[in-house]
């Protein structure tokens, strides 16, 4: 079982899907994960899913793809208590993830220079939507919002369309990657400096990093991108979808030389004076949409199926626009084993999360447990820290801590 951080405690105070996914990645890495969490409701994604049994009980499902291996203690923070309670939590801690709109942390008692003091080793990552500095860092977002904000919308349409979302919230779960990586680049420093780190991550960035390529574009030419809707970025009229005899869309990449003279014998296999006029890459560029044009006929022969098959065969990287329930019912899904079982027993209900995106000598396998109630854990890890019983029991009886 690979588990490198089976040593390291982290304070995670983040709510939704960004700040949540981050530390669940670090929790199917070994680490300790305690979930601090508001008095009321705890986090809003608790309500949230379609399984309205499980909302209503503040397990929603939104909530269970990515707090599993995770323990809950409810705190307020606003009240004195609370606060010292967290300082002590924080003295013992190896990190702390706050998701909250910059400045509030801090407001609350628990800037950088504050806990760093408490815990010179402290590793601390804010994430936030805009980063902790600049003209809209005090803004607030969602996904969609930040993928209006970061440009992405702008090229995933046509100009018939107009702007279009990505479908999946992306920037969400990147951002939450993003800060999984860098806390554990930060872990793996302490080797070197065991001075603390506050980390900085924001959506605004990750999504722009997610389209480096067309940022370097941009900041480097005068071009101005377009919208490409389902037009490959490579340019090449021999990358991109086309339409199938089933009236499914086939993607398709053929950009090198290799793979566009694979592609041609492929498509054009009965008919080889289409194959000889194209093989001269000069005659191409002068002719793109009529080449562009006669592989679409092509491809308007036969299902999306078949031709998906044909040209992978022939190494034409190659695939039919699926459905999910398609993608998850393929072979080829579950062979890869990256999403495992976690189940409820107290509502006898068994869910697939996510495990680990890749693998270590060939395993991802990881231990599961199922997400905590809200509060589930406040009294056990309330003593791990060294609180007496009778501490314990003044903090619950105030609902400071319960």
């Amino acid at each position: 079982m690979f588990k490198p951080l089976e040593d390291i405690t982290v304070l995670d105070l983040t709510q939704v899907l960004a700040g949540p996914f981050g530390s669940y990645q670090l929790g199917l890495l070994g680490a300790n994960i305690i979930k601090i969490e508001n008095p009321e409701d705890g986090d809003w994604a608790r309500k949230g899913g379609d399984d309205k049994d499980l909302s209503d009980n503040l397990m929603g499902t939104s909530f269970l793809v990515q707090n599993s291996n995770k323990r809950s203690i409810r705190l307020d923070l606003k009240s004195k208590t609370g606060k010292s309670i967290f300082k002590k939590l924080a003295t013992k801690a190896d990190v702390i993830i706050e998701n909250m709109t910059p400045g509030k942390f801090a407001k609350l008692g628990f800037s950088f220079n504050s806990l760093k003091k408490l815990n010179p080793k402290v590793i601390l990552c804010s994430i936030s939507a805009y980063g902790q500095n600049g003209d809209l860092g005090i803004r607030p977002a969602y996904d969609h919002v930040i993928q209006a904000a970061s440009g992405i919308m702008s090229t995933t349409g046509t100009d018939k369309s107009g702007p279009l979302k990505v479908g999946a919230p992306y920037i969400d779960y990147a951002t939450g990657l993003n800060a999984a990586f860098a806390i554990t680049a930060a872990i793996s420093n302490l080797q070197k400096d065991n001075s603390a780190k506050w980390i900085d991550v924001s959506m605004y960035d990750t999504s722009l990093m997610l389209m480096s390529s067309l940022v370097s574009t941009s900041i480097n030419s005068d071009i101005t991108l377009q919208p490409k809707g389902n037009e490959a970025w490579s340019g090449s009229p021999s990358s991109g979808c086309f339409e199938a005899s089933c009236g499914n869309i086939l993607a398709i990449a053929a950009n090198t030389e290799s793979q566009f003279n694979r592609l041609c014998k492929t498509i054009f296999e009965t008919k080889q004076n289409y194959y000889e006029k194209w093989i001269d890459i000069n005659y191409r560029k002068k002719h793109e949409n009529s080449l562009k044009n006669e592989i679409g006929v092509a491809i308007k022969t036969k299902s999306a199926e078949t031709w998906e098959k044909k040209l992978n065969d022939n190494f034409v990287p190659a695939s039919k626009v699926k459905a999910f329930k398609e993608v998850i019912s393929e072979k080829h899904f579950k062979q890869r084993k990256n999403w495992i079982k976690s189940h409820l027993e107290k509502y006898d209900k068994t869910y697939m999360v996510p495990s680990l995106s890749f693998k270590v000598n060939n395993s991802n396998n990881v231990n599961i447990l199922p997400p905590p109630e809200l509060g589930q854990n406040t009294q056990e890890i309330l003593e791990e820290f060294g609180f007496t019983k009778l501490e314990i029991k003044n903090f619950i009886n105030k609902k400071v801590a319960f």
